[in-house]
């Protein structure tokens, strides 16, 4: 997916997008840098959510962003996907805000996925 996501990047002509590949317990993302974090349908993929999130945390750059995409729960959209792989808007918050997260936005519009957009919480 990275690969295509810069083949696309580049046929479009759009600049400024840096592919990572993180492991399940690092982000390796550089501190105060980043505008966006996209996440999209990997959440569950976290050996280490708690320290994941402190690090995404610690890697935006002032009026950075997180937008995560996670397949619904609450719903039956998602009934295509394994149940473990899906999340209501209630878990979410219930990890994020604590991690030191707020929520900016919650979109409803995909047919079968939340798109949460967070940023850090105000001090």
């Amino acid at each position: 997916m990275l690969i295509l996501l810069e083949q696309l990047a580049a046929e479009e002509g759009v600049r400024g997008i840096e592919t990572l590949h993180g492991t399940s317990t690092d982000p390796r993302l550089p501190e105060g840098a980043l505008d966006w974090i996209l996440l999209a349908d990997v959440y569950h993929e976290m050996q280490a959510f708690e320290l994941m999130l402190v690090r995404m945390r610690d890697s935006l750059a002032p009026g950075g962003r997180v937008a995560l995409v996670e397949y619904r729960k609450e719903d039956g959209s998602a009934n295509h996907i394994k149940p473990e792989h899906t999340m209501s808007v209630r878990e979410v918050l219930a990890e994020w805000e604590p991690a030191g997260f707020e929520l900016e936005a919650l979109h409803e519009f995909l047919p079968s996925q939340h798109l949460f957009v967070f940023r850090r919480q105000r001090d």
